[in-house]
């Protein structure tokens, strides 16, 4: 018997299978994550140090990065992935799992003139912001499952391209 009842059940029974099916989905998407930014990360510093703020945030700090940074961090933000319509919503608006890499540099870059973003050839870059004070760049990146090459991308700009487009 097809009665409202029955399916406000169905529905409570799949946003509940959701919800334990996006917890398990999610935490593998950190895992992978972290993997791709330390494997970008690389080189540029002495240690990681990794702080999970609940399951669904992240931050990657690196000691005394190479130079010319002087700071850099890696945070990264994932989708809701267990709560289904807060992840429609994201998917509506173009947003996936965001990562925020924030830049210091032994002194400040050049002001840029502006470009639209698709030129820095970064994939998934969403914003970016530069600065006299530190952090002197910050990049906004949209990380959907199979451009974590992006994070890479964004990393090698900060490190060797970021005086190119002076203003």
């Amino acid at each position: 018997m097809f009665t409202l009842q029955n399916l406000v059940i169905a529905l409570a029974l799949v946003l509940f299978a959701w919800y334990f099916i996006g917890v398990i989905v999610g935490r593998q998407r950190g895992a992978t994550l972290v993997r791709e930014i330390r494997s970008a990360l690389e080189g540029t510093g002495k240690t990681f140090l990794i702080k999970w703020f609940g399951r669904s945030a992240f931050q990657v700090d690196v000691s005394e990065p190479a130079s010319p940074l002087k700071g850099l961090q890696v945070f990264c933000l994932l989708e809701p992935r267990d709560f289904a319509l807060a992840l429609a919503w994201n998917r509506i608006r173009r947003r996936r799992d965001q990562v925020i890499i924030s830049a210091s540099y032994m002194s400040p870059p050049p002001a840029l003139v502006r470009h639209p973003l698709e030129s820095y050839g970064i994939p998934g870059l969403s914003a970016m912001e530069v600065g006299p004070e530190s952090p002197h760049v910050r990049l906004t990146l949209q990380v959907g499952v199979g451009n974590e090459g992006a994070i890479r991308t964004a990393l090698e700009w900060l490190r060797h391209n970021h005086v190119k487009k002076r203003a």
